[in-house]
């Protein structure tokens, strides 16, 4: 680790030298005290989508013209520039610039990434590679609780030594009973010694949970000196890093500390017993807030983009997209108003971006991307609210009491466009609807407000907006006047 370090720094050293006289910046990215991207002086909320179809102008300019803003390429010139054509900013990913295990392979192809990129006037941001820390307990969980075992009882039913075939199998068997316990030193251990017993080296034998911590400790530093890389090269362009819904808060703070921007990706759509979308007890569709209060938890001071669902998990099961299919199969897109809830969800809570997952299996002629796109529409027409700045002034939320038990509620939001306070609003709780009153020194008693979607007015009495809001409503009122 030592020898690796200093290499790295002495290599990052001329290259650094070399590239900063080259780079010329055409957009700058700034991030703001509360949290809000800032590009070219320009305060912005984040509205994306991964992986469009490049090769579609009609569709990057759909895309642009209804809000979106930001979008996920492949890092290469020819769709850097398509981008720019369609007044799309860009973001990638560096994954495949930092997979080698050499340092100065990793250096070397960062490098050109960056200078690849980070001049060029449709590029915004760059994405660690997604969902790092999950992904090493995903890939050594997958090969030792399930590959693993069954490649052993593969080869142990080959064994013609029937006393010796009865012995392995009942030591696999107790290594599995340990997996199940979490015991995965113990059971490792067991297995090893099984491969050890028939000859042969397991094909994941470098896999292990045992030794969990010491490849998050790889993976982390590598992350790290990444992200040195392009602070150093391209200071003008924040680094985010987009996690898994799952993982502790602890190894979640060390690994986004190589990152500017943070976030997961959650797509709870349908409820659906063979869905295991996140591991929060809350399984409804307001699991999107309370993943965005816990990215947000990771370090208040940095933004969070979320990563929330533009797809049916139907399309993802390895079969030939079918709507009939799918919904024999319990599952289905979300609807333009699950759409909307999950967007201002996020945001209510703290959100300065969301970016849709997912896109790219949806057909085009599919009333889910039709909806995906009105939704960006309703967006585009509040980006001056949503990029203003949050009341300062102390917002208080109350509510009858409902018949359930209201673990959770409305929540509000309150926005200073134009000086004047604008209130977003969503209702978390999924069974009925609920009488609010939504009371802030900054609402002028005698105002009166209209609802963006319905276009309902109320007065604002006693410095107090109340109303009612359905199950998984949103909300958003803006000064009648």
């Amino acid at each position: 680790m030592k020898n690796s370090s200093v290499f790295f720094i002495s290599t990052c050293a001329v290259v650094i030298a070399q590239l900063l006289c080259s780079i010329s910046y055409a957009v700058e990215a700034t991030i703001a005290k509360d949290r809000m991207l800032v590009v070219d002086g320009k305060r912005t909320f984040i509205l994306g989508l991964y992986s469009p179809k490049m090769d579609n102008p009609d569709e990057l300019q759909t895309l642009a013209d209804a809000g979106y803003n930001l979008i996920s390429i492949s890092p290469n010139e020819e769709q850097l520039n398509i981008a720019k054509e369609n007044g799309l900013m860009v973001w990638t990913n560096i994954h495949s610039a930092i997979a080698s295990s050499e340092v100065e392979t990793r250096n070397q192809k960062l490098t050109e990434l960056i200078h690849l990129c980070a001049s060029h006037p449709s590029f915004l941001v760059w994405e660690m590679p997604d969902e790092a820390l999950w992904n090493i307990y995903l890939r050594n969980h997958e090969a030792k609780r399930y590959k693993e075992p069954q490649m052993s009882r593969e080869k142990l039913s080959e064994i013609a030594d029937e006393d010796l075939k009865r012995e392995l199998i009942a030591q696999l068997e107790k290594a599995t009973e340990l997996y199940s316990k979490g015991l995965w030193t113990e059971g490792e251990e067991i297995v090893k010694q099984i491969w050890q017993k028939i000859g042969e080296t397991s094909p994941f034998a470098d896999y292990s949970l045992a030794n969990i911590e010491k490849f998050k400790a790889e993976e982390l530093e590598k992350l790290q000196q990444a992200y040195k890389v392009i602070k150093e090269l391209d200071p003008k362009h924040p680094v985010w890093a987009n996690h898994a819904p799952r993982n502790s808060m602890e190894s979640l703070r060390k690994f986004s500390e190589c990152a500017d921007i943070v976030g997961c990706d959650i797509y709870p759509v349908p409820m659906h017993p063979k869905l295991r979308h996140s591991d929060l007890m809350d399984q409804t569709i307001a699991s999107v807030g309370a993943y965005t209060r816990r990215m947000q938890a990771i370090d208040p001071k940095k933004p969070v983009w979320m990563v929330i669902q533009g797809f049916d998990w139907g399309m993802l099961q390895g079969d030939v997209y079918e709507r009939s299919g799918s919904e024999q199969k319990g599952f289905r897109p979300p609807t333009l108003n699950e759409i909307r809830f999950m967007g201002f969800d996020c945001i209510v809570n703290g959100a300065r971006g969301i970016l849709f997952w997912g896109t790219y299996y949806v057909p085009r002629d599919m009333q889910l991307w039709a909806d995906l796109i009105t939704f960006a529409k309703e967006i585009k027409s509040l980006q001056p609210v949503l990029s203003a700045e949050d009341t300062t002034h102390p917002v208080t939320v109350t509510q009858d009491e409902i018949f359930g038990s209201g673990d959770r509620g409305v929540l509000a939001l309150i926005k200073m466009y134009q000086q004047k306070p604008w209130l977003i609003l969503v209702n978390e709780w999924h069974e009925c609807g609920i009488r609010y009153h939504i009371n802030s020194s900054c609402l002028s008693p005698g105002q009166k407000y209209r609802e963006f979607y319905t276009q309902t007015e109320v007065e604002i009495k006693d410095n107090t907006l109340t109303y009612g809001i359905e199950p998984h409503g949103v909300q958003v009122w803006q000064p009648a006047t």
